[in-house]
């Protein structure tokens, strides 16, 4: 039953998070949110205590949870949270926005898996930034993905729109803490075991028709196309991220969920062109570095380099 809780930093701090990732796993929230040491404030709590307090907060509607796999290969079931419809509207109160499908908090997506993997990732960028660089914005699969109409395509002797796509696993702002004059974006892509070649080159040409609309001129200066101009402009409606990332600043990120599976990646994209930079790393490289010489370049593939 819906109740009023007097809510802590960290039970907001919850929400917050839950809003930005959709799904989060119970190892994720211990570690985190409930027991964290970040910003210098170090909040430490019993693992029962924590559970009591999830408990507190899903009878009160805040937060609902399932219990599925959490990892690739993993019969055994364990919890995952996610937002109730008392905690959307809380999130709501708080920041002014309400990015949520209700859907997301009646059963798990197939995409929630990735969701789990990804959030792990982004912490590690947030927690291992250097001073002055900060994580901007994150979008996950849920509030990522994006559809738009560009030219015609002839079905039954009729001229309809063209529809196209990008679905990317997650997006991801990083830039300077005072200024978006060098904010990096990176469209997430998280692999695992199963990606074929067909799968990998149809999601390069979405994203290729998706940055498509860069002209170098004769002189050297970039101008970018209306249709560019238009496409991006429906994606910042529809996504609405908060901070924004010049053309020339995106980069497509494939996150391995090995040290094999990157390699594999950019040689079944081996030959082939790309609109922005096309890197890879493994998970576990960007859980222990995220900032190092841990990336593959697709123009580059043998050489390990920085990618932030």
């Amino acid at each position: 039953m819906r109740k009023f809780l007097a809510l802590s930093e960290q039970d907001q701090s919850l929400l917050l998070h839950l809003h930005r990732h959709i799904y989060l796993s119970r190892d994720f929230i211990d570690k985190y949110i409930y027991n964290s040491n970040e910003e210098g404030k170090t909040t430490t709590a019993h693992e029962k205590s924590v559970y009591r307090r999830l408990k507190q907060l899903k009878d009160a509607e805040y937060i609902t949870s399932f219990a599925v796999p959490t990892s690739p290969g993993s019969g055994r079931p364990s919890n995952i949270y996610t937002l109730d419809s008392f905690g959307v509207e809380m999130v709501e109160h708080m920041t002014g926005i309400k990015h949520w499908n209700y859907a997301w908090s009646k059963q798990p997506t197939i995409w929630y898996m990735h969701t789990l993997m990804l959030a792990d990732v982004v912490k590690s960028f947030e927690t291992n930034a250097p001073p002055g660089l900060v994580i901007k914005d994150y979008a996950s699969e849920g509030k990522a993905t994006f559809k738009y109409y560009e030219g015609t395509t002839n079905i039954k002797g009729s001229n309809k729109p063209k529809s196209h796509y990008i679905r990317p696993d997650g997006i991801l702002v990083i830039g300077l803490e005072n200024s978006d004059e060098h904010n990096k974006g990176y469209m997430l892509e998280m692999e695992r075991s199963h990606a074929d070649r067909s799968g990998t080159m149809r999601k390069l040409a979405q994203y290729n028709h998706f940055f498509s609309g860069r002209v170098e001129r004769d002189d050297g200066t970039i101008e970018l196309s209306d249709a560019y101009k238009k496409r991006m402009k429906q994606f910042d409606e529809k996504v609405a991220l908060e901070s924004p990332v010049k053309h020339e600043n995106w980069k497509i990120l494939f996150i391995g969920k090995d040290e094999k599976m990157g390699p594999r990646i950019l040689k079944q994209l081996k030959g082939q062109k790309s609109e922005v930079p096309l890197l890879s790393a493994s998970k576990d490289d960007l859980m222990e570095n995220p900032y190092g010489e841990v990336f593959r370049e697709l123009d580059a593939p043998d050489k390990l380099i920085r990618g932030v």
